[in-house]
């Protein structure tokens, strides 16, 4: 089991390299505290990490398998090229609303798209409405079925499309 304390003070020396308060991101994160939901959000390094990937691939089309309250979500919608989307899946109405509420607040809920479900069910629909490939595919859901979510990372990439998975 990898040590959580360890992972949490290369976190907090990291952010101290780079960090900076952003009042929109904070907010978010205190929206998740404020909604009772689990503090499973990515670290603000990781947001950094995934803003950075976004940008050096020039990611316009992606996909988020998970989305709690937005978090990640906001932190890859501000690196998107003009004209990119990103469409995120979450199955609790929930946390759909609270996600909503803080692209709304971020400003970037026009390049957002939420859909509703478990993953399983609304990734062939992916398929079927032909919105893919996708440049990069972030997969942050229930652990139990990643071999089933990497398989359709897979199905919905081309070749060149970055997949990363949380956990």
């Amino acid at each position: 089991m990898p040590d959580q304390d360890l992972f949490a003070q290369v976190d907090a020396y990291v952010e101290g390299l780079y960090g900076g308060d952003d009042p929109v991101l904070a907010a978010v994160e205190a929206s998740l505290v404020e909604a009772d939901m689990p503090p499973i959000s990515v670290s603000p390094v990781h947001g950094r990490f995934l803003h950075l990937l976004v940008r050096l691939r020039g990611a316009a089309r992606i996909l988020e398998l998970g989305t709690l309250g937005g978090y990640s979500t906001v932190w890859m919608a501000r690196a998107l090229p003009r004209g990119g989307r990103l469409i995120t899946i979450e199955s609790d109405p929930k946390h759909q609303t609270v996600a909503q509420r803080n692209l709304d607040r971020a400003g970037v809920a026009p390049l957002v798209q939420i859909r509703s479900g478990r993953a399983l069910d609304v990734l062939p629909q992916l398929r079927d409405e032909g919105v893919a490939p996708f440049d990069l595919i972030f997969i942050d859901a229930d652990k139990e079925p990643l071999a089933e979510y990497f398989q359709w990372a897979l199905r919905l990439s081309r070749p060149g499309t970055l997949i990363v998975t949380d956990n």
